[in-house]
């Protein structure tokens, strides 16, 4: 029986997951200064499996481990995997900013299908909320500014294969750790992302700076797949899905501490829109709704 206090559980593990995902997001651009895309990637998921596997072990998990091959799980991270190849490529040909805002539908898409496909009763005002989230998170990205790329598009594919990756999450059942899932990923992407380094990418030897910077990176993305996971169990979709958007804080973040970029005037209204929703979604858990119910 999920409470208020599962609710604040899942908020939180949301919240920090999005900083973990932004951490992992700057120490692996910091590699590609050095690194082509797809091996930097490649790598980033060796390390994965080198340090989540032994992981697994020291926790107790070592009965668990063959879940990895559960059918439910290696379909969730399937979908992982066809959402980083979409972000990849993108990434490569189109403005950041653009494909940053188009993927941020993902968390939209994720509530609107938990309606549609497993029946949860969503109130308007949550609707009406993720929505005020996803303009603000446009207001911080601002696309357009730099030239629209039909590259950006792909977008599109990274959220839609998000979304779908994270309902299905919420079927793989209570006994499977959150930390085989991120294992499982993270398997699951150094057999994809080594083999479009092969047919796309010439090889580069890394530099120990590189390789520091991909272990780190790896070890964030583990510990935020494990807290994504996590998060969704600990509460219903609508209450943590306006929390996905503080990954767009965070990423100001990293800009002002890491890149030294500041937010403009429209970027500063997106984070209160942003915070202002996230505040109001939970304070309206407490208020009389209309449900909205989808077919």
């Amino acid at each position: 029986m999920q409470t208020p206090s599962s609710h604040l559980r899942g908020i939180l593990l949301m919240v920090v997951a999005t900083a973990c995902f932004t951490i992992n997001d700057t120490v692996l651009k910091a590699a590609m200064a050095d690194l082509p895309p797809f091996q930097a990637v490649f790598l980033r998921s060796v390390s994965v499996t080198v340090l989540g596997v032994p992981l697994l072990l020291l926790t107790g998990y070592r009965s668990k481990v063959k879940l990895i091959f559960d059918r439910h799980v290696a379909t969730r991270n399937f979908l992982e995997l066809i959402a980083v190849f979409g972000f990849v490529l993108g990434l490569a040909y189109a403005p950041i900013a653009d494909l940053t805002a188009i993927s941020q539908l993902s968390p939209m898409l994720v509530l609107l299908g938990a309606a549609w496909f497993f029946g949860e009763q969503l109130g308007r005002l949550q609707l009406v909320l993720v929505v005020v989230a996803l303009v603000g998170a446009v207001l911080v990205a601002q696309p357009g500014g730099s030239g629209f790329s039909a590259f950006a598009l792909l977008g599109f594919w990274n959220a839609g294969c998000s979304a779908i990756r994270d309902l299905l999450g919420r079927r793989i059942g209570a006994a499977v750790p959150g930390l085989v899932v991120a294992i499982g990923a993270g398997v699951l992407a150094m057999l994809g992302t080594g083999v479009a380094t092969l047919l796309f990418e010439e090889w580069r030897t890394p530099s120990l700076l590189a390789l520091g910077l991909i272990v780190l990176s790896s070890a964030f993305l583990v510990l935020g797949h494990w807290l994504l996971f996590s998060a969704y169990r600990a509460a219903p979709v609508g209450i943590v899905v306006p929390f996905c958007y503080m990954s767009t804080i965070w990423a100001l973040i990293s800009g002002v501490l890491v890149f030294g970029t500041w937010p403009n005037g429209l970027a500063i209204a997106g984070i209160g829109l942003i915070v202002l929703s996230g505040v109001v979604v939970v304070a309206a858990e407490r208020w009389p709704r209309r449900v909205v119910v989808m077919p």
